[in-house]
């Protein structure tokens, strides 16, 4: 998949190998759920039908961040992002910084800027909204490409369990410890990835080696306790046992994500590991000694190793009830951190 920085740079491009049409989505697609799959399933379709290439236009950093002074704590990174974006079948990722200048742009001048480029299809969900003071929404967006003898479409709410997927939803539910919808809006496991740093060694200690995981301060970290986990490492997968929280027994007082692999022995300080969250346990709490704490590893382990075979054996619990296939986000990752791996106007 192709990638873009700016405008400019796309339009270069563009002026050396012409297209006859572009099919182009706008967002900030944090979490690629299963109402962005549908945008994109949709993207990928027009793109094959008409031969056009199919471009996603997001931003570098969450849009709220300039609008509202503030961005909500991400599902994903940008390269997370685009990851999907190019599992998904996408041509390229027009990614933009979103600067104070294009949150000012008018809705009309975006779309124009669009059409420049040889925009002939436009697809965007539901809650689409654009331009300064957020002037612009799906009723733009259809009237202006008829206007224009382009093609406009505008995805549905896409719901699960009855409610309607959105990021601030699976930010809530995660939050919340309610791992299962969270992870059936994402249509796969919620996910961190990052390198392995030197920790405290108390889980050693305890029977329990962790991998301690950094995180970046702008990321999602769910409810403080304990997961059934999926790790990816060097090309490989193992199950383990999760603790997000601030290490109460210990009086650690900084959040911390750690990771028990098991069935795994090696020094992976400094290399690159994801992890899937599985199922959520149980809440964080201060144990009255680490003995305590050790006995109740022990029973984490015994309910995680049941999960683990549940998932090796690809009944995958969080599966069971929605029935088709979870979206992959990366097959494996390798040590230095690389992934292997509506309503609608007119006919086109």
């Amino acid at each position: 998949m192709k990638r873009w920085s700016s405008f400019s740079m796309l339009q270069k491009e563009l002026a050396e190998k012409p297209a006859s049409g572009m099919v182009v989505t706008v967002g900030n697609f944090d979490g690629v759920h299963r109402g962005h799959q549908k945008i994109l399933e949709r993207v990928k379709t027009i793109s094959k039908t008409q031969g056009w290439p199919g471009v996603v236009i997001t931003f570098q950093e969450h849009t709220s961040l300039v609008l509202r002074a503030q961005a909500p704590p991400l599902l994903m990174s940008v390269e997370e992002r685009c990851r999907c974006f190019a599992a998904s079948g996408i041509d390229g990722t027009l990614l933009l910084e979103f600067t104070p200048e294009l949150a000012a742009m008018t809705a009309q001048g975006f779309l124009d800027q669009l059409r420049s480029l040889g925009m002939k299809a436009l697809v965007v969900g539901h809650d689409f909204t654009f331009g300064a003071g957020g002037a612009g929404d799906t009723n733009l967006v259809l009237t202006y490409m008829r206007q224009h003898g382009l093609y406009g479409e505008v995805i549905p709410p896409v719901k699960y369990r009855g409610k309607i997927v959105c990021s601030s939803q699976i930010r809530a539910l995660l939050r919340a410890g309610k791992l299962g919808e969270a992870n059936g809006m994402l249509n796969r496991p919620f996910s961190l990835a990052g390198y392995v740093q030197k920790g405290q060694g108390q889980g050693r200690k305890l029977g329990f080696p962790t991998a301690n995981l950094t995180v970046p301060p702008d990321r999602l970290l769910p409810k403080f306790g304990a997961y059934v986990v999926r790790v990816l490492l060097d090309g490989a997968e193992y199950y383990g046992l999760a603790n997000v929280g601030c290490k109460p027994t210990f009086n650690y007082g900084k959040p911390v994500v750690e990771v028990f692999i098991a069935q795994f022995a090696g020094e992976i300080y400094g290399e690159y590991m994801q992890v899937e969250f599985l199922k959520f346990l149980r809440e964080e709490k201060k144990f009255a000694s680490p003995e305590a704490l050790q006995a109740q590893l022990l029973a984490d382990k015994e309910q995680g190793e049941a999960i683990w075979r549940r998932w090796q054996a690809k009944a995958r619990p969080d599966q069971v009830s929605n029935g088709g296939p979870f979206y992959p986000l990366v097959t494996g990752v390798s040590r230095k951190g690389r992934p292997f791996q509506g309503g609608k106007i007119g006919p086109l």
